[in-house]
């Protein structure tokens, strides 16, 4: 079966002239694109916008940084007065052992018991 094409008619392209105002210019500063004063003032509140959102970001790096030191240094305290917990904790639990105790009230004329302690009943009326 045959298809339908369209045919595109050929232009010498040799032959079209182009004028002044559209003819591209190459080389210069990036690559022929001319970033001239009028593009920058034409832009000026998107140039001013990324400025500030790049101020943004800087800052809040900075503040980023700033609360992970402070987080360390919390950290570090923490650990510290934990050890310090745990460590007067285990000086409480020795000494308030039993025999401890007896040595320090021994001076008040206390002395450890060798018998169960006596229940008081009081009769009921």
């Amino acid at each position: 079966m045959a298809q339908n094409k369209l045919r595109t008619p050929q232009v010498d392209l040799s032959q079209v002239s182009v004028p002044a105002a559209k003819r591209k210019r190459s080389g210069g500063l990036f690559g022929g694109n001319n970033f001239s004063a009028v593009w920058l003032f034409d832009n000026i509140y998107f140039i001013f916008y990324l400025g500030f959102l790049g101020v943004i970001y800087i800052a809040n790096s900075h503040y980023a940084v700033k609360t992970v030191k402070e987080i360390k240094t919390i950290q570090t305290e923490l650990q510290k007065i934990s050890w310090e917990s745990n460590s007067r904790k285990a000086d409480l639990m020795f000494e308030s052992m039993e025999s401890r105790v007896a040595l320090k009230v021994e001076h008040l004329g206390l002395k450890k018991l060798y018998e169960p302690p006596k229940k008081i009943t009081i009769p009921e009326e």
